[in-house]
């Protein structure tokens, strides 16, 4: 045996006590993943990624590269909003209502401009929530993903110009930021192995888009009509989907 076989063979038995890129490593799991997924996996893991790292000076002198840190950052993401972890489950409850809530105001906003003569403020972007609700919904997590993104990428336009001019922002902010934790929390809950949302948020968006349509003929678009979409939406999530009982309704995940 070489004697950087000899070395590698070394780091991945020596446990924590290793060299120092297996110290690395080990810390990058400490701190990405939780005790109770590392108790079981940490040393399997540890033994495939030094099972091509035989150099000595690397070993030595080396560093997991970004490779393995987006990789781990990716299953911690999975591991800890997991089908039926606490955290997995608000933050997938949160994503849902607010594509709901975009959804409810895209109704209110083209029902307002039709009504009221006005072009859509948000033709463009508002079609990208419906998709990206239906597609989550629907099951579709990486095309879900993908939209809710980039309409959050177009929505914060507004605040960054209004932000670059010194121009009064308050008003993108309003739509921006809720856009913002939304679509986070939509990419970070609906992973592949998170469980399919259960078909009550059909019936959600079937009650509140006629409700948000009507709040939009009686009077124009403002805040309070906005706020307004919000009441709605929480009083859905609410009634329909009742979040404390999500875990019981979801269903084993389908093909994405």
């Amino acid at each position: 045996m070489s004697g950087d076989d000899a070395v590698a063979g070394d780091a991945v038995a020596g446990g924590g006590g290793g060299s120092r890129l297996e110290r690395r490593y080990r810390a990058l799991l400490r701190v990405l993943l939780p005790a109770r997924y590392r108790a079981g996996r940490e040393e399997e893991m540890v033994g495939l990624f030094l099972a091509d790292r035989v150099d000595g000076l690397d070993l030595e002198h080396g560093w997991p590269g970004w490779g393995e840190a987006w990789a781990t950052a990716g299953l911690a993401v999975r591991v800890r909003l997991g089908a039926r972890t606490p955290a997995g489950e608000w933050v997938r409850l949160a994503g849902l209502a607010g594509l709901l809530a975009q959804v409810v105001l895209a109704a209110q906003s083209w029902v307002t401009a039709a009504w009221w003569g006005w072009p859509a403020p948000a033709w463009w972007v508002d079609p990208l929530w419906v998709a990206a609700f239906a597609c989550v919904v629907g099951g579709r997590f990486a095309v879900g993903r993908a939209v809710a993104v980039v309409a959050a990428a177009v929505v914060s336009v507004p605040l960054l110009a209004a932000l670059w001019r010194g121009e009064p922002w308050g008003w993108p902010a309003v739509f921006a930021v809720p856009v913002w934790v939304s679509a986070a929390a939509v990419a970070a809950g609906f992973h592949g192995e998170a469980p399919v949302p259960s078909r009550r948020w059909w019936v959600a968006a079937a009650v509140g888009v006629p409700v948000a349509a009507a709040s939009a003929v009686t009077g124009r678009l403002s805040a309070v009509s906005v706020a307004w979409a919000w009441v709605v939406v929480a009083l859905l999530v609410a009634v329909v989907v009742r979040p404390w009982s999500v875990a019981r309704r979801e269903v084993p995940a389908r093909d994405r």
